[in-house]
């Protein structure tokens, strides 16, 4: 009688390379995420209180502040982290570059709108909460009011967020490699080109026409380009990333 030898448990439970690039990327956007946000959240409800208390009224949004300036670099430094520090090991473990590519885009990527769908509860929640006290939704203090993309409608208010993450996520990546390859004399010299993407985004998707965007651009016309920046952001990362040379470090 013959019995079936099945195959050891590793060989059926292992998953692709990428799949678990992508977790553990995921994992540190997570915990970042967390602590960013956890440390956002208190500052708005601290800023909220004081000015409420101090002025009676709080007439601009707070929350915005946080996409206009912290989110983007943030996670910028996060993924230039990620994108030079994570690549030596995952090959010194056997997994190729091509991995790490398709790991750290779907990550990146993942882990964008994550802090995008964030954003955009916060924008929302912010705004009924000034619905309910009386406040007016603004984005500039003042008398005179200053609409706000989220009173364009929901659509826009997650494609702006997600523009801008992920502007900070795939822009890190592509110049946390470029660094890691070219070093950091290079590296420097090509961050107008690098960070264009980042730059772009941040200043012709904005929140309100003037004075943050010195141009005008179309709504379609800046969105369409921000699109397109990010994806050949995207496909420099993969094409620097695949054939870099592992550097080698010594304790």
């Amino acid at each position: 009688m013959s019995r079936t030898v099945s195959p050891p448990s590793g060989a059926r439970t292992r998953r692709p390379q990428w799949l678990r690039a992508a977790s553990r990327h995921l994992r540190i956007y997570a915990y970042m995420w967390a602590w960013f946000w956890g440390i956002c959240v208190l500052g708005i409800v601290v800023a909220t209180a004081v000015t409420a208390v101090a002025s009676g009224t709080v007439n601009v949004s707070i929350v915005q502040f946080v996409r206009q300036g912290p989110l983007v670099w943030f996670l910028l430094s996060i993924a230039i982290l990620v994108a030079t520090v994570y690549l030596g090991p995952h090959v010194a473990n056997g997994m190729t570059r091509r991995s790490f590519v398709t790991g750290g885009l779907v990550a990146g990527v993942l882990a964008s709108l994550l802090h995008a769908a964030t954003g955009t509860v916060l924008t929302l929640l912010e705004g009924a909460v000034y619905a309910r006290m009386g406040w007016d939704h603004d984005t500039t203090p003042g008398a005179e009011f200053t609409e706000g993309i989220w009173d364009t409608g929901l659509g826009p208010l997650v494609l702006d967020y997600a523009l801008a993450t992920l502007a900070g996520t795939i822009g890190g990546l592509l110049i946390g490699i470029t660094y890691y390859r070219l070093g950091g004399w290079w590296g420097t010299f090509a961050l107008p080109l690098t960070g264009l993407p980042i730059l772009y985004t941040m200043f012709a998707t904005s929140w309100s026409e003037a004075p943050f965007v010195p141009w005008d651009v179309p709504t379609v016309a800046a969105v369409l380009a921000g699109v397109a920046l990010l994806t050949c952001a995207a496909f420099a990362f993969a094409l620097l990333a695949r054939t870099v040379t592992i550097k080698r470090s010594e304790s």
